[in-house]
């Protein structure tokens, strides 16, 4: 992860990062979209929303999977949202990204005009989340996306060509030492999170978790990257904000790394860049694969 205010990366890795980011920006579904300013604010009359911790929803992506051919599926990678208004995304936005990062999309039942992400309300226990998202992998390492919003697990598209299936190639599925949820937030907390909402009570919260990465014969740990923004929900022209994060270890729930910062919002963890390089693994590896 690049320390909030550190030095711009070198324009070939910042290429690296622009074409994963692509990728993995499917993985939070409405994340490149916050930058381009194609999300509405949404409105529903529906009950408050269930919340999940990351085992719960895991688990709902896992079994939810099943039904889904191609399997077994195996989650990889996890990106909870926490917004305090309810986001409507285009779905024909998100399948204009994944054609930009030459995958393939199967969309699971007709195409939906919109996919929507739920609030995350004040009263939410710690680490628990309206709305999370997956990438599983299958044998084969094509890709099914996920979503559990609001308690319900949905499959929403499958996933191929040729970056995805070199993504998913080098991915670990997540093992049975991985750290709920809440005690990760809990370690982010303390190192300045805390802080961090009680100044900015309005905050978008973006966690990110992978279950970390083999490329040849480097191995990555499962890792964290927790962010919290208050950049607003639409995004304003040339809007600038404060920024936290912190790296979180996600077998031993120890903080590796945190910042606190201000920055263009277009590139703030909610946006991409930065929530993905958590769950990415070593740069220089993965290079060979988006040159």
């Amino acid at each position: 992860m690049q320390p909030v205010g550190s030095p711009p990366a070198p324009p070939r890795r910042r290429a690296l990062w622009t074409a994963v980011a692509v990728v993995l920006v499917a993985a939070a579904v409405v994340g490149a979209l916050f930058a381009t300013g194609t999300l509405r604010i949404g409105s529903t009359s529906s009950p408050p929303p269930a919340d999940e911790t990351f085992a719960q929803a895991v688990g709902l992506a896992g079994s939810h999977s099943g039904s889904v051919s191609g399997g077994p599926w195996y989650a990889f990678v996890g990106v909870a949202l926490l917004t305090p208004v309810a986001i409507l995304e285009p779905a024909t936005n998100l399948s204009t990204l994944l054609t930009a990062a030459n995958c393939t999309a199967h969309w699971i039942g007709p195409e939906p005009t919109n996919v929507a992400v739920p609030a995350t309300g004040p009263t939410a226990a710690l680490g628990a989340s309206a709305y999370w998202t997956f990438l599983l992998k299958n044998a084969s390492n094509g890709i099914l996306l996920e979503t559990v919003a609001s308690g319900d697990a949905t499959a929403v598209v499958t996933l191929g060509g040729t970056n995805c299936t070199a993504l998913a190639s080098v991915f670990n599925s997540f093992g049975s030492g991985m750290q709920d949820s809440p005690k990760i937030v809990a370690a982010a907390n303390g190192a300045g999170g805390t802080a961090f909402l009680a100044e900015h009570p309005n905050a978008t919260q973006a966690w990110a978790v992978s279950g970390g990465a083999t490329i040849s014969v480097i191995t990555t740990s499962p890792e964290w990257l927790i962010e919290y923004t208050s950049c607003s929900l639409p995004l304003v022209t040339g809007e600038t904000g404060a920024v936290f994060n912190a790296t979180v270890g996600g077998t031993s729930a120890t903080v590796t790394e945190h910042a606190t910062g201000n920055v263009d919002c277009a590139l703030t963890a909610a946006t991409g860049p930065s929530l993905l390089r958590s769950a990415l693994g070593p740069a220089p590896a993965l290079e060979k694969l988006f040159k």
